[in-house]
C-alpha cells in the first residue's frame, strides 16, 4: 500500500520539482488508491518536500479516509489508466501531470484550467519569485493529455478537461505568452478574438544561401501561423532592451522578412491596454484573412471579464 499525493498537493509538487528528475520516477501500471486505512506516520516519513498543508491525498474508500489535522483525503473508486501515478519513493506516489490536470478540472475555473494546461505543456512553471515563474522542461503535451483523458472515461472532471484541451497549445515559454495566445484564440463567448491556434515557439530554418546574412541558421517565432506566415513576437521588457538586443532583433526581423514571414511585435503594454490590443487583433485579421465579427457590447463585457481573470495573476514580465 502507498500514499498518493493528489490535487493541489500534486500541482504544488509539479511546480516545485525539476521536470527531468520527477518524470524519471516509475509510472505505475493501473493502480487504484488504497481502500484500507494507511498509517499517517508513514506519510510523514515518506514526504520530504514540505508541502503546504493540508496535504491532499487520494484514497479509494470512505474507510480509508483519515480525519486528522493537515490532511485532506479525496475519495475515488474509479478505474485509473496505466501511468496515472508516478512512484517517488517506496511508500509514496504522486498523480501524474495528466491526472493532476484532470483533478484540477474540479478545482479551477475554466480559464485557469486552460492556463494550467499551457504551463504543463510549456517550458515554464509558476513560482513565488519576483518574476513569477521559472524555466523548465514540459511536463506533458496536448497529445498526451488528450490520450489520457480519452482513457479516463469514468473519472471526474473529464468533460471540462476535454473542453479546455481544445484551446491548449504546446510550447509556451512564459505566462505572458500564454495570456497573449488566449486573448487572441479564445472564442468570442469567452472574450477572446477567436483566431485559430498558432504554433508556439516555432522553428523556421533559414535557407543555406542566406544563413550568413541572416546571422543564424534558424529563428524561433513566439506565435506563428504557418498558413498566413505570420509571426507575433512578444517583446518582453526584461529581455528586449539595450543596443545589442535591438540590433539582433532587427537582424532577426529582416531575416524572417526575407523568407516572406510577416513579423508583428507586441509589447507588454499593448497586451495590457484594451484599445491597443484591439488594434493588434485588427492588424492580425488583415494578415490572416480572418474577419472579426462579434457583437460589440456583449464582447466588450466578456473581454473585460477575461482580462480581469488574467492580469491580477500576470508576472512582472517574461
Amino acid at each position: 500500500m502507498r500514499w498518493i499525493i493528489s490535487h493541489q498537493s500534486a500541482l504544488e509538487f509539479w511546480r516545485k520539482a525539476h521536470a527531468d528528475e520527477a518524470l524519471a520516477g516509475k509510472r505505475l501500471r493501473a493502480t487504484n488508491p488504497s481502500a484500507k486505512p494507511l498509517n499517517v506516520k508513514d506519510l510523514k516519513n515518506e514526504n520530504p518536500w514540505n508541502h503546504d498543508t493540508p496535504l491532499h491525498v487520494l484514497v479509494g474508500s470512505d474507510n480509508a479516509r483519515k480525519n486528522c489535522r493537515g490532511l485532506h483525503c479525496h475519495i475515488s473508486s474509479g478505474e485509473f489508466p496505466d501511468g496515472s501515478f508516478i512512484q517517488m519513493t517506496q511508500g509514496l506516489a504522486v498523480s501524474s501531470p495528466e491526472l493532476c490536470f484532470l483533478q484540477m478540472a474540479g478545482e479551477l475555473s475554466f480559464t485557469d484550467l486552460v492556463m494550467l494546461g499551457y504551463e504543463f505543456c510549456g517550458s515554464y512553471r509558476l513560482d513565488s519569485s519576483d518574476q513569477g515563474f521559472r524555466g523548465d522542461l514540459p511536463l506533458t503535451s496536448g497529445a498526451r493529455l488528450n490520450s489520457y483523458i480519452t482513457k479516463a472515461a469514468g473519472l471526474k472532471g473529464r468533460t471540462k478537461a476535454s473542453r479546455a484541451l481544445r484551446f491548449i497549445a504546446d510550447g509556451s515559454a512564459s505566462p505572458m505568452e500564454t495570456i497573449l495566445t488566449l486573448l487572441l484564440i479564445l472564442p468570442y463567448r469567452f472574450g477572446g478574438y477567436g483566431f485559430p491556434k498558432p504554433q508556439l515557439n516555432y522553428r523556421i530554418d533559414m535557407p543555406a544561401d542566406s544563413e550568413k546574412t541572416a546571422g543564424k541558421p534558424y529563428y524561433i517565432c513566439d506565435l506563428y501561423w504557418p498558413d498566413g506566415k505570420v509571426d507575433v513576437e512578444y517583446d518582453s521588457d526584461a529581455y528586449h532592451t539595450g543596443p545589442e538586443r535591438i540590433a539582433n532583433d532587427a537582424i532577426r526581423r529582416n531575416a524572417l522578412i526575407s523568407v516572406n514571414v510577416t513579423v508583428v511585435t507586441v509589447t507588454r503594454m499593448q497586451i495590457i491596454d484594451t484599445q491597443s490590443f484591439r488594434k493588434l487583433a485588427e492588424l492580425l485579421s488583415q494578415r490572416l484573412g480572418k474577419r472579426l465579427k462579434y457583437p460589440k457590447k456583449e464582447f466588450a463585457t466578456r473581454h473585460a471579464s477575461l482580462r480581469r481573470e488574467f492580469f491580477p495573476k500576470a508576472p512582472k514580465d517574461g
